[in-house]
């Protein structure tokens, strides 16, 4: 019984300790990673941020990256067409 005990304190222990180094989202800011000739050389391949593309209808619109992308799905939601 002892040992079912303390490896059940420690499981609670190390629970306790993960929760507490967990980093909620508004703690990290996207924008600090990534310089401006990085975003360059990587959109040049794919989207930068494909969950702001994909929430906002298959546009751009508060993609903190828009400026310096080089992604040919480029575009805003007043843009008709793509830009090439």
């Amino acid at each position: 019984m002892k040992k079912k005990y303390r490896k059940l304190k420690e499981l609670n222990e190390f629970v306790k300790n993960y929760k507490a180094l967990q980093l909620s989202k508004n703690d990290v800011d996207d924008n600090h990673f990534l310089q401006k000739e990085e975003i360059s050389n990587v959109s040049s391949a794919s989207c930068g941020r494909p969950d702001i593309f994909l929430n906002n209808g298959r546009s751009c619109e508060g993609c903190p990256y828009y400026e310096n992308c080089r992604c040919n799905l480029k575009r805003l939601i007043s843009d008709k067409k793509r830009k090439n």
